[in-house]
């Protein structure tokens, strides 16, 4: 532990939450990458940084599961309330009462399973109640989009954003990271020019290289 984390985990910060905050900016950075040079269309930057988080507490089986049960469900209830005249806002709400009462019910049927939903490390009792309510709000992103756009361009996004979220997952769990950040916490400062280099990139993104290949290589 270097002097500096020692200074503050002394002076009110828990190390715990230190370290998930020198997380923050690195999955930050992976997002960032994975949008100007993979080319994946995420939900902006907060919701695959917190679904990230989400899937470290809820274990990603039980995430995931949660996470496609709660965009079906989205869809299913959006197909039945968009033919009532209502307010935006209003549909979402309603679509909030049915989504919370979807994921009661899963949790239920957890219990009475006979094959569980959730790993083996994470117990359904002891899931950060927050961290299914971050999957629940993704919902909102997943309606936006399908209302802009349409609902192929809306699964393409919430796909997207589930992948990178797994990876900012694997960086959650990898303990060695975890063990350097401690060490070194100024490291961080080094995603700064790196992120400076992404916001001035200007080439083709992995994606594009794929779909337009052919009239790359003539």
């Amino acid at each position: 532990m270097s002097e500096f984390t020692q200074w503050i985990t002394t002076h009110g910060v828990p190390l715990s939450t230190f370290i998930y905050l020198l997380y923050v900016p690195i999955i930050a950075t992976i997002i960032n990458f994975s949008r100007y040079i993979l080319g994946f269309k995420t939900y902006g930057v907060y919701a695959p940084l917190t679904l990230a988080f989400a899937l470290y507490y809820t274990g990603i089986r039980f995430g995931l599961l949660l996470t496609v049960g709660v965009i079906l469900a989205t869809l299913l209830s959006y197909r039945v309330l968009r033919k009532i005249r209502m307010h935006y806002v209003s549909r979402i709400t309603i679509n909030y009462i049915l989504i919370v009462l979807f994921v009661i019910f899963l949790i239920a049927f957890n219990e009475i399973s006979p094959i569980s939903i959730t790993t083996d490390r994470h117990d359904p009792n002891a899931i950060h109640p927050l961290a299914i309510v971050v999957i629940a709000a993704l919902s909102d992103y997943f309606i936006k989009k399908f209302v802009r756009k349409s609902l192929l361009t809306a699964a393409f996004s919430m796909a997207e954003t589930m992948a990178v979220s797994i990876i900012g997952w694997l960086f959650l769990r990898y303990e060695p990271l975890g063990t350097f950040l401690i060490q070194y916490p100024w490291s961080i400062l080094l995603l700064v020019p790196f992120n400076l280099w992404l916001g001035q990139y200007s080439g083709l993104r992995l994606n594009e290289y794929i779909r337009f290949r052919h009239i790359v290589r003539s």
